[in-house]
């Protein structure tokens, strides 16, 4: 008997079945990951069953304690409320299972060894407490040739967490080196003693909440937005994976702008749709990541490499962390004490991780080099920022206000992979149905490379009919205008300038460069008051605050 196929049936057939073992590995993995929340911190269960809920997590894999409201612990409490409690909790559940031993160690952790453990991952929530304080009672009596900046036992909970399931003879004291820190395939067999470990917290509920919304909401429609790097840090080998990180992002043909002196990405810097930002070493949130209303893209990555960032996830003020979650990024890292540089996340690791379709909670683990040390990090760990491919994003067809940002990431493949002619076609197609002032912009550089200039104006005429620029938008309103003066088309860049001048309650720095900006088109102009009048203001607010004279004594 002879038998005929159907190809087109059996191709659809295989990828149903390839479809389906993804999906369900995809629920597998979220059916094990388990959540501990703190019954004594207002909202903390709320978030946990939240999460639960959104990621189709088993309600009894929330594990609830009983521990300190405050976000430093010591060693006591975190033994006491925090590792014993959860062991026994697991070993109960039928999660590890092992041999438990009948004595607790100098730090009190009660001893067990460990046989199978089936977490994929364990996920914090806001109200667990955040790090441990050291207590140089508990360091034992030879510590050999360990140099004296790790003769500590201080550490982030979450951190110490990964070796719950470590021997019990693991020492608190200094850190434990990650058995797959930069292993691509770790075998089943990595992760039999240890946990990966990520957190959902941030200054309040309502913040928190929305990382998990946002998160999910970024798998389906892809990341969508622009990359920046800080690269002006104080030593060399940190800037160098920053760089590392920024070529990985103009790789995956990002929009991708890099700071590499000494000064600060700030208010005088383009910085909108934020999709991945990594920079260095300011100790404290500050500029566009303080501000209020700032418009971030779901799913947005956020890394600053600070030996403090962590220092509180409740506080806006101190740190970065707070921050990030706060202005809506739903992955961040940091450190609650002092890491020590080479004891830090790598930032260009975690991303590589990522843009190969890793989750969150994979791209960690490959990118931190220590347990049991200073790191935390923030975010969904099953979080896949590239579940959806650029093809992908295109082929939707989304209407969202970053879905330019999928348009221009195209730009940018075909300029590299086929010609400018093809970039400029595209774009110009994109452009006359969806006008953008960020393609608008995009379009215009690609002609001005081309030597089009009459074209290279044209694409920037949007700009007549924008009267209201948000706070994102500012510098590159500002950068529209330059180009338009660089192509002679100086009145329309001075009234655009007129027009971001004129705005209420712009930042100083934002300020300071729109003036300084705006007085050499004035002048081309034939307007030298104007442009005098504009100088003297910006040296004014760059002039330090004058001394107050003493009132004299009566």
């Amino acid at each position: 008997m002879i038998y005929s196929l159907n190809l087109s049936a059996f191709f659809c057939i295989t990828l149903y079945v390839f479809f389906s073992a993804v999906l369900n590995a995809a629920r597998d993995e979220a059916e094990r990951v388990v959540i501990v929340v703190n019954e004594n911190f207002l909202d903390s269960v709320e978030i946990g069953e939240y999460y639960a809920s959104k990621r189709g997590i088993p309600k009894s894999n929330i594990i609830r304690l009983k521990t300190s409201n405050e976000e430093t612990i010591t060693i006591q409490e975190y033994t006491d409320t925090i590792y014993n409690p959860l062991l026994e909790r697991l070993q109960d559940q039928k999660k590890v299972k092992g041999v438990q031993g009948t004595h607790a160690d100098r730090y009190g952790r009660k001893s067990m060894s460990v046989a199978v453990n089936s977490i994929s991952y364990l996920v914090t929530i806001r109200g667990v407490p955040l790090r441990i304080s050291n207590d140089p009672t508990l360091l034992e009596a030879d510590l050999g040739n360990l140099p004296p900046q790790f003769q500590v036992n201080q550490a982030s909970v979450d951190s110490e967490l990964a070796l719950l399931l470590a021997p019990y003879t693991t020492s608190m004291t200094a850190l434990v080196p990650n058995p797959v820190f930069q292993r691509k395939y770790p075998l089943s067999t990595d992760f039999s003693r240890i946990l990966r470990v990520s957190r959902l917290d941030g200054p309040d509920t309502i913040s928190v909440k929305k990382l998990v919304d946002r998160t999910l909401q970024a798998e389906v429609e892809g990341l969508m937005g622009r990359a920046y790097f800080d690269i002006g840090g104080p030593h060399t080998t940190g800037d160098e994976w920053m760089s590392a990180a920024g070529e990985l992002a103009e790789s995956a043909y990002f929009d991708t702008d890099f700071e590499t002196t000494k000064k600060r990405i700030d208010w005088g810097t383009r910085y909108e749709a934020p999709a991945i930002y990594m920079g260095w070493y300011r100790q404290d949130a500050y500029g566009p990541w303080s501000a209020p209303r700032w418009s971030v893209p779901p799913g947005a990555i956020g890394f600053h490499l600070h030996s403090f960032s962590a220092t509180s996830l409740r506080d806006l003020n101190k740190g970065w962390l707070a921050a990030f979650v706060k202005q809506g990024y739903c992955a961040t890292m940091g450190n609650v004490y002092e890491p020590y540089l080479d004891y830090t996340h790598r930032p260009q690791l975690l991303l590589e991780h990522l843009l190969e379709g890793k989750t969150f909670g994979e791209a960690l683990m490959y990118s931190y080099p220590a347990l049991s040390w200073m790191g935390i990090a923030i975010g969904d760990p099953l979080y896949q920022p590239f579940k959806h491919g650029l093809k992908q994003q295109l082929q939707a067809k989304q209407a969202g206000p970053f879905s330019t940002y999928a348009t221009i990431r195209e730009i940018n493949r075909l300029r590299a992979e086929v010609d400018d002619s093809a970039a400029i076609a595209y774009a110009r197609a994109v452009y006359v149905e969806a006008p953008t002032l960020a393609l608008a912009y995009k379009l215009s550089k690609l002609y001005e490379a081309n030597h089009q200039k009459k074209e290279s104006v044209e694409a920037l005429k949007i700009i007549r009919y924008i009267t209201v620029f948000e706070n994102d938008e500012q510098i590159l309103v500002k950068q529209i205008a330059d180009q338009l003066h660089k192509m002679g088309e100086s009145a329309l860049a001075l009234e655009v300038y007129e027009r971001l001048i004129a705005q209420r309650n712009l930042n100083k720095v934002l300020r300071i460069a729109l003036l300084e900006g705006g007085a050499p088109v004035a002048a081309a102009m034939g307007k030298p008051v104007q442009s005098s009048r504009w100088n003297l203001e910006a040296r004014q607010l760059k002039a330090p605050p004058q001394p107050k004279k003493p009132t004299a004594k009566k």
